[in-house]
């Protein structure tokens, strides 16, 4: 978790490189926020995905002259089926940091979506084909994977993600006492959790819990022995 905005300029946007940490940003004019990103469709009121996401890829891309002279392809997972704002996504097309037709700086980036038109059943049987292991909160009982404590977070997940991760679930119920501004608008984010169950999955597997919440993965990637995850075709609670 990042500390919030206080008398500060935005943070700086940071992205990996093959010769190092390349920074970008960060010596704006100072300001104070001190409010979740709301629960919206808008990238500009939901500021997070753009912040922590789209910017860093494209900064990543403008930033790099390694990427000038040169086709890239930017490959993402996004379905129609998610919601209505993704599907009307393009399958391909110029990426938001193309400029193949600039005189003076010219990157041709082409964005592709190759599993847009997907169901979620296909995207499983793809996975169960090749015996790719679902990912462990899919396992757990999490319909979606996002930020863990995403502002779009159901009950039932609200419930989960304070059993799991309580000291983090109190931070966040902590900045809404400070900020004076709850996360969930309608509640405080415990009155929130009261409200939901944790997942059966999560409480019959505290060892997948554990494996989870580490950093690192130990274990293999594949698996002859493939089951369909607890939370396939469960709750997604996020704005697609």
């Amino acid at each position: 978790m990042t500390a919030p905005r206080d008398g500060v300029p935005t943070a700086a946007v940071l992205c990996e490189t093959p010769t190092g940490l390349v920074r970008r940003g960060g010596a704006g004019p100072v300001g104070t926020r001190l409010r979740f990103p709301q629960v919206s469709a808008s990238l500009s009121t939901r500021y997070c995905s753009a912040t922590a996401k789209i910017d860093v890829a494209d900064m990543a891309l403008r930033g790099q002259d390694r990427f000038l002279g040169s086709r890239t392809l930017f490959v993402t997972g996004e379905r129609a089926e998610e919601s209505p704002n993704r599907s009307r996504y393009a399958v391909f097309g110029p990426h938001r940091t193309d400029t193949r037709d600039s005189q003076r700086r010219r990157r041709h980036v082409d964005h592709y979506r190759p599993v847009h038109a997907w169901s979620e059943a296909e995207i499983w049987a793809i996975l169960q084909r090749y015996g790719v292991i679902p990912a462990l909160p899919y396992q757990l009982g999490f319909g979606r994977l996002s930020c863990a404590l995403c502002v779009f977070m159901s009950v039932d997940q609200a419930a989960t993600l304070r059993h799991i991760m309580p000291e983090r679930f109190a931070a966040l119920a902590s900045l809404e006492r400070q900020f004076g501004c709850t996360m969930k608008r309608e509640c405080d984010l415990n009155q929130y959790a009261d409200r939901g169950t944790v997942y059966t999955a999560t409480l019959a597997r505290p060892d997948l819990v554990a494996r989870a919440l580490d950093h690192q993965w130990h274990g293999p990637v594949v698996t002859s022995r493939w089951r369909m995850p607890a939370g396939a075709f469960g709750e997604s609670a996020g704005p697609g």
